[in-house]
């Protein structure tokens, strides 16, 4: 049997550089070298395989994350048929490693069942969500959360395990240690045996996670898909139209040249600055010019201009004096900006400690505290329980529409 490790590591390397359509047939050439690999697989426990084919077990999941890895991009956009195609077969490989894992023993109850579960999902077409329309799912979106809160829980177990044992494997090479001696109860070959077996529930779970997210996916994508179906569709019959649309909208302008035109007029309102009489001037635009067409109308009272209304203006300023001083206003300012300051950090403090969504527990990295993710779980699970009392679209009756005095 071949050496499993070169052509994992080819494909790791490939898929932490891969950004580009242009460094993609190294990616393939690693696809291609694990499917010829991945059927001499065949066991029974994994008591039955080796230490060192315990890797080879994993090409599955490699090449479902290798797909999903492959870029799709090109000139035009996202090339969302191409996308498609490489999300499914993803799913078809994480589908084979999942099921080779339960084959061999490698899953737990809890795993196993949800793993079942997730496959009757993407057979039946539902989705765990609370979407509209009186559909209902297998599953609730509280049992979809409780599943990602264990699912979650799982994996950091399992990774605490793999650190762990990755520690003791470099301790031994610091200490000079040979394989076949023990420390701790285990040798070198027992040791990196149980790093594998760990490695291996880590895939099954992230491939767990894999096959749920890409059903939400695969909707989107074929809405895209029929949406640019769409669009294709409507510039072809634009561009057929194009010619009768010219033939129309210039019929349309010779008819609009023979309406006469009538001069633009302007009515100037303004107000007298002493006596405060509103001012009417009329005026026509004719030639790109304004020509006044009325004299200002005013009344008698307002264009007479009194002397001791004049006498009392004399020394007043135009602007408005200040009522403060610049150190009084920087004071106010100041202790405004104090005062913000500190309910901002109040409310920073308060909300901190507040329930949210698990999601954002964990960006904010307080999943640790108990207490808080219970009352998170607890706010959760009261919406979701209102959601599906209160379908959307509930509150439109059409049985009231109508005539009500009959």
């Amino acid at each position: 049997m071949a050496t499993p490790e070169s052509p994992l590591k080819q494909l790791a390397a490939a898929l932490s550089a891969i950004e580009s359509s242009d460094e993609a047939s190294e990616l393939q050439k690693s696809i291609e070298a694990l499917v010829q690999l991945t059927p001499k697989l065949s066991a029974t426990c994994p008591d039955d395989i080796s230490t060192t084919a315990l890797e080879l077990m994993s090409a599955s999941y490699h090449l479902g994350r290798a797909y999903l890895k492959l870029p799709t991009l090109t000139d035009q956009g996202p090339d969302s048929a191409t996308r498609k195609k490489n999300v499914l077969a993803a799913n078809e490989y994480f589908d084979k490693y999942l099921r080779l894992c339960e084959e061999i023993g490698l899953l737990n109850d809890e795993v196993a069942k949800e793993y079942h579960l997730l496959l009757n999902l993407l057979d039946s077409g539902d989705e765990p969500s609370s979407n509209a329309g009186g559909r209902k799912s297998q599953l609730t979106a509280g049992q979809i959360r409780e599943m990602k809160i264990g699912r979650y829980q799982r994996k950091k177990s399992i990774e605490a395990n793999v650190a762990k044992l990755e520690g003791l494997q470099q301790r031994r090479v610091r200490l000079g240690i040979e394989e076949e001696e023990e420390m701790e109860g285990t040798d070198g070959e027992g040791l990196q045996r149980d790093i594998s077996l760990e490695r291996l529930r880590l895939y099954a779970e992230e491939s767990l996670e894999e096959m749920q997210s890409s059903k939400s996916e695969l909707e989107m994508l074929d809405m895209t898909i029929q949406f640019e179906g769409m669009r294709s569709k409507s510039n072809r019959s634009d561009d057929r139209m194009t010619h009768g649309d010219t033939i129309t909208h210039s019929n349309d302008n010779r008819g609009a040249e023979r309406e006469p035109q009538q001069p633009l007029q302007l009515t100037q309102i303004t107000q007298d600055p002493m006596s405060g009489q509103l001012q009417f001037n009329k005026q026509q635009i004719s030639n790109g010019r304004l020509k006044n067409i009325g004299l200002p109308s005013s009344s008698i009272n307002g264009t007479q201009i009194q002397r001791q209304q004049i006498a009392e203006g004399v020394f007043k300023p135009s602007w408005n004096l200040p009522t403060m001083s610049l150190e009084e206003l920087a004071e106010r300012e100041k202790a405004d900006a104090i005062a913000r300051s500190e309910s901002q950090k109040e409310a920073e403090a308060r909300a901190k400690t507040m329930p949210r969504r698990y999601e954002q527990l964990v960006k904010d990295g307080m999943e640790d505290d108990a207490d808080l993710v219970e009352k998170s779980a607890e706010l959760d699970r009261k919406w979701d329980e209102w959601k599906e009392e209160n379908p959307r679209g509930s509150g439109n009756k059409m049985g009231e529409r109508g005539d009500r005095n009959f």
